[in-house]
């Protein structure tokens, strides 16, 4: 576990004598922001970003706990056996909220029922690549590529509870073609541009570095509209309508925290994520800045969980252990 004050109180606000402050009045301490991902992530990167806007918005320190391990689930843990004041948050991406609950065996806790939205901070798209040796140059020439050489066609991902893998899922759902979802534990970006695998989802950051090589070819981006750092490729969606795949951060506090403080949170988030700095630095990885209230980012999660739950059903997909 790793613990980093980001900010500190700004001078002047220690009470002076004579001066007094509601202490019930939120927030009026630290609020601790654990991360479940390790330094250097994308969870970490903006995580971090947002963590520092929110010392500044609210006037109280803030402190950054990467919880690492299992997918997410000790840190989302950390969150829900938390006391419920507004003073222990999450800060995490989807995959965590929606996709875990469907491929991760025995998942200790309901992310529905144990954790309260705040706010919808960031999103990033994925983009398809493949190996510029596939005889492929558009999203549906891979598509009847895959599907008349089916399991031909390997695909590195970071696991099988990855965003990654659902896609592939998702892809063979809606239209039969049937990849080789080969899993790394980490970066494979090496072995796709050796061909040794031809394909990936990609996180849209990853993508400048890949394309350079020139030997990457991109197909598609899976956002729901194209990004502005991706203009001229398409999303998957004007080819395949309803196939929508963001890497999306956001944030959550215990079941049971009180409503005057999700409130007060929410609006900071969308506070920040409306500063012209942010949005900047959030472009610099590939990422838009969203501030969503509570409410869309609790339509969205159990939207998002739908999907994934039919996708593991109809493609019989085991809970990993």
């Amino acid at each position: 576990m790793r613990r980093t004050v980001l900010a500190m109180l700004v001078s002047g606000a220690i009470c002076a004598p004579g001066i007094a402050f509601a202490q019930d009045k939120f927030p009026s301490r630290t609020i601790t922001l654990v991360l479940p991902a390790a330094a250097g992530t994308g969870v970490d990167i903006i995580g971090r970003l947002s963590a520092q806007k929110l010392a500044e918005v609210l006037k109280q320190p803030v402190v950054v706990e990467n919880v690492v391990g299992a997918s997410g689930v000790i840190g989302v843990q950390r969150v829900t056996r938390a006391k419920p004041d507004g003073y222990t948050l999450l800060f995490t991406f989807n995959q965590t909220i929606t996709m875990n609950p469907h491929v991760v065996a025995n998942l200790p806790y309901d992310p529905q029922k144990e954790l309260a939205p705040v706010s919808r901070f960031a999103a990033s798209p994925f983009v398809w690549l493949v190996n510029s040796q596939v005889p492929v140059r558009a999203f549906p020439e891979f598509v009847a590529y895959a599907k008349a050489n089916p399991g031909k066609l390997a695909m590195g991902v970071t696991g099988f509870a990855s965003a990654a893998y659902l896609g592939s899922q998702l892809l063979a759902h809606q239209t039969g073609a049937e990849v080789l979802p080969v899993p790394y534990a980490g970066n494979f970006s090496a072995d796709l541009i050796s061909n040794a695998v031809q394909l990936s989802m990609s996180p849209a950051a990853q993508v400048p570095a890949l394309l350079a090589t020139g030997k990457v070819r991109a197909l598609a981006q899976t956002g729901e509209r194209r990004s502005a750092g991706l203009p001229d490729l398409p999303t998957v969606a004007e080819m395949l309508p309803g196939f929508v795949i963001d890497a999306w951060y956001g944030v959550w506090a215990p079941a049971g925290t009180p409503a005057e403080a999700v409130a007060v949170l929410t609006d900071a988030w969308r506070k920040i994520a409306s500063m012209p700095d942010v949005v900047d630095r959030l472009k610099g990885v590939s990422a838009v800045a969203v501030g969503s209230t509570a409410e869309e980012l609790g339509e969205l999660t159990r939207a998002e969980t739908r999907m994934w739950g039919e996708v593991v059903k109809a493609r019989n997909i085991k809970p990993a252990q």
